[in-house]
Parts: structure tokens; sequence; C-alpha cells
């Protein structure tokens, strides 16, 4: 997703070239906001900086898709605190958000109109018999992606969503102390940028576990083909949990055996908080049919630090993505 008039997915499906994101990255979430300056280099990235600070407890309404700040003027200061204390400044940077917030789904289409807001409004429209939610209130963004084998349409796009209302004022607050917001993307496909396709035309999969939920992703040569954010219910037991995750993955699995028959699914990635990858690199095994690996600096990138304290790879990860995008 961008904040400019001119949307990601407009540009790429009227033949736009990509250029690099910019080296600036702020990632948010409801504890935190933070801030990391990864820049390209002939090695890699090096990290010159990184900043993060906490959120006053609860700043963001609640809802299936997160909600709109709280406190809009509370926010606005905060990021300007930490925007004037990032040596050099920022003028544009990229965000990443969580999944929750930022959603993903998939739909075919047949020839798309070229006028932006005729191309908007068929997309709203797609998305309304996809989703429970009130799509006038979201803001729709959409990339087209390779077709899977047995679509009945000719192309098939990745759509993102999330609430309008909620992504404008977190731009507005950026853009009080200067800084263009531009490519806005979920923290799994960030997380996806930043790793290596697996070789020979293989399948990755990668998950990301949060507290609200986990998402799994399937990848061929670094592009979507499935993407699934599935949200825990109420406060369910242990045993509960695990067995509501094994039948997903196994359900999971069986799309890319019906739509990919004897395709190989090579590695299998995990980020999570450390106290739960043991239980989770076990299910993913057991659901997937393959070890699992946490993700750390073997499958990402090089990237120096230029300064003490580098945070975890959990929090890093997808904001290296970020940074190692292409703008369409």
């Amino acid at each position: 997703m961008r904040s400019t008039k001119l949307p990601s997915w407009i540009e790429r499906l009227l033949g736009f070239g990509p250029i690099p994101s910019p080296p600036h990255v702020f990632s948010l979430d409801e504890e935190r906001l933070r801030y990391g300056h990864l820049a390209r280099d002939r090695h890699g990235f090096r990290l010159r900086a990184y900043r993060e600070t906490e959120l006053p407890r609860d700043p963001f309404q609640h809802g299936p898709l997160g909600g709109p700040l709280r406190d809009p003027a509370a926010f606005r200061d905060l990021v300007a605190g930490m925007v004037k204390a990032i040596p050099g400044g920022v003028r544009e940077a990229s965000l990443v958000l969580p999944d929750a917030w930022l959603r993903v789904t998939f739909t075919e289409s047949g020839d798309l109109p070229k006028e932006p807001a005729a191309l908007d409004e068929v997309l709203r429209w797609k998305l309304r018999r996809l989703v429970p939610f009130r799509v006038d209130e979201l803001r729709v963004d959409a990339a087209e992606v390779s077709p899977v084998p047995g679509q009945e349409e000719p192309r098939r796009l990745l759509l993102g969503f999330a609430i309008e209302q909620l992504l404008a004022q977190i731009e507005e607050a950026f853009a009080a102390v200067g800084v263009r917001i531009g490519k806005i993307s979920c923290s799994s496909l960030s997380l996806l940028s930043a790793l290596q396709p697996a070789p020979g035309g293989a399948f990755s999969a990668l998950v990301l576990v949060g507290d609200e939920g986990y998402t799994l992703i399937f990848s061929r040569g670094g592009e979507p083909v499935l993407h699934r954010y599935k949200g825990f219910t109420g406060n369910l037991p242990d045993a509960a949990r695990a067995g509501f995750v094994g039948r997903d993955l196994k359900l999971t699995r069986n799309f890319l055996d019906e739509h990919f028959p004897g395709a190989t699914l090579g590695s299998v990635l995990l980020l999570s908080p450390p106290e739960l990858e043991p239980a989770w690199l076990d299910r993913l095994e057991e659901g997937l049919g393959r070890p699992a690996a946490p993700v750390d600096g073997r499958h990402l990138p090089p990237l120096r630090a230029e300064e003490p304290g580098v945070p975890p790879w959990r929090s890093l990860a997808p904001m290296l993505g970020a940074a190692r995008q292409e703008v369409a």
C-alpha cells in the first residue's frame, strides 16, 4: 500500500519500472514504534541507526482489523519526538504494520480498467465478495501475481486492505514532522522480501507467529502463492490451539498438493517469540511434513550494525525486508 495519489498497484499494472525503497523504515504495532536506517552497500545492508519507543497503554481502538488511534495528538507528539532525535532527519520512509491490521487475500480477474477510479471500484467490488468487513471504510490496494493452475480468469491479484482512518491518522502524524510515508506493508510480506527464494523453482513456507494469530505464506521465486492469516479465537487452551493450528496447516498443505501436484516444498521458516519456538517447530513439521527452522541471519541478506544493541531478528527482519523491496 502507498499513500501517494497514484497507488503502487496502478503503477505496477500500467508497467512502470521498480525503484528501490528508501533506507528509512518505521514499524508500528500495538505496543511499540520502531525505526531502522537500513542502507544498502555492496556487501548487503548496514544498520546505521535503530530506535524504538513504547506506546501508551491501549493506544488503539479494538476491532478485527485493529482500530483508529484513541488519542491522535499524543501519537503525533510521540512520532515527532522520535523523528527529531534521528541524526540527519528523515524525509521519506516505508512503514510495516501487523498482519492483523493489514490483511491480504487473492482474487481472479480479467482485463482491468486503467482509469484509477474505475480500477478502485472493480477491486472493491471483488473484495466485498471475499471478506465480511465494511469495504467502504477500507483502503484497498492490489498487485498482479502469477496465476495458479485451474483458475478461471486469466489474471490473479493479491489484494491488501486496512482501515482507512487508521492509515490516515498514522500518515498525518508523520507528515506533521515532514516525513512522507510511501510504501505500507504487513509484517509477513515484508519478511518474505527479506528472504532468499528457494532454488530450482521449489516452494517455500514462511510462518510468522504473533500474540493475536499467525500467518502462513507459501511462495515460489519470492512471490506469494498463498497467504493465510488466522487469528486466535478467545483464550483457547494450549491443547485446543495446537489442534486448531495442526488442522489448518494440513488443509493449507492440501492446497499446494491440489494445485501443484508433485511440487517440492523446500524450506519451512518460522519467526516467533523465542518461548513459542519449540512448540511451533514441532507443529510445522507435523502439519507440513517438512522440518522447520527459525529465521536468523543465515536466511537474510548480510547486515552490519554501526551501533551497539542490535535488536532481535523478530523485530529487525521485516524492517530489513521493507528496505529491500522495490516500489513499482
